[in-house]
C-alpha cells in the first residue's frame, strides 16, 4: 500500500488533490493579508518552536493551515489549531459559496499520519470549537470525548486505534 494524496472537494463538486507542506513565512503572512483569515498565524502563540505548522495547498492556492504538537512525554499528536482560508471556511462563508470542502477530514487524517511518523502509533488530540463540530466528530468520526483540561469546559477528542485507521485509510491504495 501507498499514500495516496489528500482529496478534497472542490466547488463544481470535483475531486482536488491537496499537498501538505512546511509552512513558510509567506504562508504564515498571507492570513494578515485580505482577505483576513480569522487568526494572525504569525501571533506569538503560533510561533513557538515547539509547534509544527502545515499548508494545505491545490497548486499555489493556499487552502488552509494547521498546527501539530507533540506534547513532552505524550503518546499523541495534540492538533493544536487548524483554519480553512477564507474562500472556504464554514464560519465566513456559507456552504454553497466555499471553494473547497472536505478541509477538517484532510487535516485530521494527516495529523493521523504526522501521528505515526513521529512514532505515536497514530493517535491524535483535538478540541471541537462549537457544540456542532463536536457532534460531527462524535458522529462522522467516532472520536472518543476526553475530560476537558484544567475545567475549562473546551470539549476534547481522541482518534486512535479503529477510529483513527478508518479515516487514515480512506488515504491509503493497493499498490
Amino acid at each position: 500500500m501507498f499514500f495516496s494524496p489528500f482529496v478534497l472537494q472542490g466547488d463544481t463538486g470535483t475531486p482536488v488533490d491537496v499537498v501538505f507542506a512546511e509552512a513558510t513565512a509567506n504562508d504564515l503572512v498571507a492570513t494578515k493579508n485580505n482577505p483576513k483569515w480569522q487568526t494572525d498565524w504569525t501571533s506569538d502563540f503560533l510561533s513557538d518552536p515547539s509547534i509544527s505548522k502545515y499548508s494545505v495547498k491545490a497548486g499555489d492556492d493556499l487552502i488552509a493551515l494547521a498546527a501539530y504538537q507533540i506534547r513532552k512525554n505524550k503518546a499523541y499528536v495534540y492538533v493544536l489549531y487548524a483554519e480553512s482560508a477564507p474562500h472556504s471556511n464554514p464560519t465566513m462563508k456559507q456552504k454553497e459559496e466555499r471553494k473547497y470542502s472536505g478541509i477538517g477530514r484532510v487535516v485530521l487524517a494527516f495529523g493521523i499520519k504526522y501521528s505515526i511518523d513521529s512514532g505515536c502509533g497514530g493517535d491524535i488530540v483535538f478540541e471541537a470549537k462549537t457544540c456542532e463540530l463536536a457532534r460531527h466528530y462524535e458522529e462522522a468520526y467516532r472520536a472518543t470525548k476526553l475530560p476537558s483540561i484544567e475545567g475549562h469546559g473546551i470539549q476534547r477528542y481522541m482518534l486512535a486505534d479503529e477510529n483513527a485507521w478508518d479515516l487514515f485509510s480512506a488515504f491509503l491504495k493497493e499498490e
